[in-house]
């Protein structure tokens, strides 16, 4: 009799592939290693689990910054803000941790500067051959590397960032590993075969329900004997091909037999023990696959633990700062550096940095750095912030002065030069609109107001106006950003100081001064024109473009004084 037991094979990383004729390098056979690593981040709970969650706490509430405030840096920012789309910059997060390498597209406009940064799926991107100084001069796009001959398909040649070349360009960015000179690794890399063991026990489980909770089969062939060697592994194969794979569980054994012995599955006693061994290997690579993540606590990805502290509230809380400092910092540092190096290329100068998901972090940065006798915000909101120095520049940046002479038919003249000069999207040819920040309640206010308040209200006795514009660039740029709730941003023109705030934006508005012919004079928005009262404007013929009620109601007067709980 001639027994034969097939077994499972392991998995071995294929080799880097260069293809001379086409002068492109591939990640395996077809860039078949990104599948690879793709189905283990999908099919690996753990390992899907803990990319999810680095991801979020690398990009956190996104990038700010922390030049100080100027003309320069305003622009830059603002400019940042079309050019590097949230969403882009998360693909971006997300490659780099389950990849260990991002890419991105880098667009010029016509005049050489920077149009956009686009997310590349790294997937998709094979470099060229290196040259005699193992520089790689180019990288190659197509969306399906198994299947290039499709148009769709065919790749597409781009040059490497930082050749000196101008036009449309892709950079890749990957940190040093040793003996990978076209791509980057994983920093998980050592656990990715038990992520495939998760995956597979899994697998094996489901199937093993499937058919009764065998342990496997023997089959027998009945005249197997006369089978000659080629016969038997062409039948081997056959049955390797169909059966030895995780979905249809454990081993198989064949049993090659005379004549007389009839054709039979017979299923292998199940040993009681058999999943204990499941719950080792199951516990095992869990285990391995959080060493290789260099996961802090097991508790930070949903996982029970032994620990010493009161609540497993305290014991992630800790964890997240250990695993924050030590593992997510190093990976923004390194995603920011490639972005500051294009930036910078193009005159964008930002000190960058990633927002937390948590602000208090954020905050104590604002309280070390503010100055002295920075006005202190009050108990009201439930926070002790101080009017960081930036945060106090922004303001300024914006509020500008309304023109001089507040009587109808005045012939003074005034110009303004920065933003509230600038035409507001509620603006008609003869009304402007502005708006100033002014107590909004007949209440009277409780102890100290907030710092922002207090700047806000300053601003506005000094007869500064801004441009709703303004307000929600403002927003965008993190002021009164500790209110915000996870995830979303503040919207000052909304929800002005916060919870308990007793101000408002109240509309204020401006006509265009009239030539003899009754046509408005010409100038930029705010030029020759004179403040009127919103209701006499109004029987002028003004009609004020209606803003959402929140705006001209202090958050004080609202239900629950503003608060959302």
């Amino acid at each position: 009799m001639d027994i034969k037991l097939i077994t499972l094979s392991s998995y071995v990383r294929p080799d880097v592939v260069e293809h001379k004729s086409k002068n492109w390098v591939l990640n395996g056979e077809n860039q078949s290693f990104y599948q690879y690593i793709i189905d283990r981040n999908n099919g690996s709970p753990t390992n899907a689990s803990i990319n999810r969650s680095y991801s979020t706490l690398i990009y956190g509430k996104g990038l700010g910054f922390t030049n100080k405030i100027s003309d320069s840096v305003v622009n830059d920012w603002a400019n940042l803000h079309s050019i590097l789309r949230p969403r882009e910059l998360r693909n971006m997060v997300t490659d780099y941790q389950v990849f260990g390498e991002f890419s991105f597209q880098v667009v010029e406009n016509r005049d050489g500067s920077l149009h956009s940064l686009t997310h590349l799926p790294k997937q998709m991107i094979a470099p060229s051959i290196a040259d005699e100084n193992g520089q790689i001069k180019n990288y190659w796009y197509s969306r399906d590397w198994k299947d290039i001959k499709k148009e769709k398909n065919i790749p597409k040649a781009f040059k490497a960032f930082g050749d000196g070349k101008a036009g449309t360009s892709i950079y890749v960015a990957k940190p040093y590993s040793i003996g990978d000179e076209y791509f980057g690794t994983p920093c998980y890399a050592s656990g990715l075969q038990y992520a495939e063991m998760e995956e597979e026990i899994s697998n094996m489980n489901v199937s093993s329900i499937k058919n009764g909770l065998s342990a496997g089969y023997i089959i027998n062939i009945p005249n197997g004997d006369n089978y000659t060697d080629e016969e038997k592994r062409e039948f081997e194969a056959q049955v390797k091909r169909k059966l030895t794979t995780s979905s249809n569980a454990s081993n198989f054994i064949i049993s090659f037999n005379g004549q007389d012995v009839e054709i039979s599955i017979t299923p292998f006693p199940v040993n009681g023990s058999v999943h204990k061994q499941w719950d080792f290997l199951t516990s095992e690579a869990k285990s391995q696959i959080m060493t290789a993540h260099r996961v802090i606590s097991p508790s930070l990805v949903g996982l029970d633990s032994a620990t010493g502290f009161s609540s497993q509230a305290d014991m992630i809380d800790v964890s997240e700062k250990q695993l924050l400092k030590r593992v997510i910092a190093p990976k923004q540092d390194f995603m920011l550096e490639a972005l500051e190096e294009v930036l910078v290329h193009y005159g964008i100068n930002l000190d960058l940095y990633f927002k937390p998901l948590t602000q208090e972090e954020e905050i104590e940065e604002i309280v070390k750095e503010s100055d002295s006798d920075s006005v202190e915000m009050s108990s009201k909101c439930g926070c002790k912030v101080q009017l960081s120095d930036d945060m106090d520049a922004i303001l300024e940046m914006y509020a500008q002065d309304p023109p001089e002479g507040y009587e109808l038919g005045s012939e003074e003249e005034y110009e303004l030069q920065m933003s509230a000069n600038q035409t507001s999207e509620q603006d008609t040819k003869l009304w402007k609109t502005r708006y100033a920040y002014t107590k909004g309640t007949s209440k009277t206010p409780k102890g100290q107001s907030r710092a922002f308040c207090n700047k806000m209200e300053a601003l506005s006795d000094s007869g500064k106006v801004f441009r709703k514009e303004d307000i929600e660039l403002m927003s965008s740029q993190g002021v009164n950003g500790q209110f915000a709730h996870e995830g979303g941003k503040y919207d000052i023109f909304l929800y002005a100081g916060g919870v308990n705030c007793y101000h408002r934006w109240e509309r204020r508005v401006f006509k265009k001064r009239l030539n003899a012919d009754g046509t408005p004079k010409k100038g930029g928005a705010m030029q020759q024109t004179d403040s009127v009262n919103v209701n006499e404007a109004k029987r002028q013929g003004y009609k004020p473009v209606k803003n959402p009620k929140d705006v001209a109601i202090a958050e004080i007067d609202k239900p629950n004084k503003g608060s959302l709980r």
